[in-house]
């Protein structure tokens, strides 16, 4: 069942208590009604997986996230383009699950797509600051259809600026939503809210890139969407898998596709097989998502789809279409103290070394 804000009241909200600089984190207001569309998925069968991760001995055991203190809450984010041609149309979403008592037997556990979260990243009482930065509440028992995904609460889900491409009119950089102009020589843009100094972001337990299909989205899918997803009897047979599902775009100013003619049509989609620290690449059984480390994980111990409490993402987009591929949008990933968990992919160039 689908809940959230009517569209008609959303409205862009300024950070406050830690949050600095006044940053505005915009409200998801869009229902998101799920609509089926596309054709047969594209994208390419091997992208430079790589196995596993840290496995250290770190004290993976859960820590009551009413016990953090407050940096702790969060996760500074910033994005950048290097491809010196291409807009990046994305798609971001972060989901926080509510911690619950799991042993609990008239407890509602917190899903997605049928998996359980009992040991979420929000204290029960940190709802309202969720919530007074953009994420929209799904409360317990009920479900939300996102796009492929079925989201149970009690969570919370944001969408940056519901995936529009502009939120303004505008030319060039000028207005521009979930998305980032084309880098400049040798240097690269930022996106204009995750910007180099980072915006902060409550923690999520998982962060996904992916195109809902509906709004702006809708014209750029190219995989084949589930039809219900929050509907197990419903069977999509021609769905595409969860690490070939549209994530983000190579776009013109006018936010058309900018495919690549060597390499045919839809060339310019990405899909999590082609995103640094997913499921996909570091986990063929895990997700199609990053996800938040337990509260003991260390920049040294962290594993390979992993990131930290109170640590920094930095999302770098690239466009190096090469054989074999690799991953076209990077993270580099450091934790409180600021050590590097993940570094860029190395198989990647970046002007100046990144």
């Amino acid at each position: 069942m689908v809940l959230g804000l009517a569209l008609g009241s959303a409205v862009l909200l300024s950070g406050t208590g830690c949050l600095s600089g006044g940053s505005g984190w915009d409200v998801v207001g869009n229902p998101f009604p799920y609509f089926g569309s596309g054709a047969a998925a594209t994208g390419p069968t091997q992208t430079g997986t790589t196995a596993g991760g840290q496995l250290g001995q770190d004290t993976r055991s859960y820590t009551d996230p009413c016990s953090e203190p407050q940096p702790r809450k969060y996760v500074r984010i910033s994005m950048r383009n290097y491809a010196d041609i291409d807009y990046i149309h994305y798609f971001f979403v972060a989901i926080a699950f509510v911690a619950v008592d799991g042993t609990d037997p008239d407890a509602i556990i917190p899903t997605f797509d049928g998996e359980e979260f009992p040991n979420g990243a929000v204290c029960p009482n940190d709802i309202s600051l969720y919530v007074a930065n953009g994420y929209e509440s799904i409360t317990a028992g009920r479900e939300r259809a996102f796009g492929d995904y079925c989201i149970g609460g009690p969570a919370l889900v944001y969408f940056h600026r519901n995936g529009q491409f502009r939120t303004a009119t505008g030319t060039g950089s000028a207005g521009l939503g979930s998305a980032i102009a084309p880098a400049q020589g040798t240097l690269p843009t930022y996106d204009s809210f995750f910007d180099s100094v980072g915006a902060l972001l409550p923690a999520p337990d998982l962060i996904v890139f992916h195109n809902p299909g509906v709004g702006e989205g809708a014209p750029l899918k190219i995989s084949v969407s589930r039809d219900s997803p929050c509907d197990p009897a419903v069977v999509t047979l021609r769905a595409a898998p969860p690490c070939q599902r549209d994530s983000f775009y190579y776009v013109a100013e006018d936010g058309f596709m900018a495919g690549v003619r060597t390499l045919g049509s839809g060339s310019g989609r990405r899909v999590p097989d082609e995103i640094q620290g997913t499921g996909c690449e570091c986990n063929p059984l895990s997700g199609a998502y990053q996800i938040l480390a337990p509260s003991g994980a260390t920049a040294t111990t962290a594993r390979c789809d992993e990131f930290l409490r109170g640590g920094r993402i930095t999302y770098t987009f690239i466009r190096d279409d090469q054989t074999p591929a690799f991953p076209q949008l990077l993270w580099r990933v450091t934790d409180a103290t600021g050590s590097i968990a993940h570094d860029y992919d190395s198989r990647a160039t970046l002007p100046g070394g990144g």
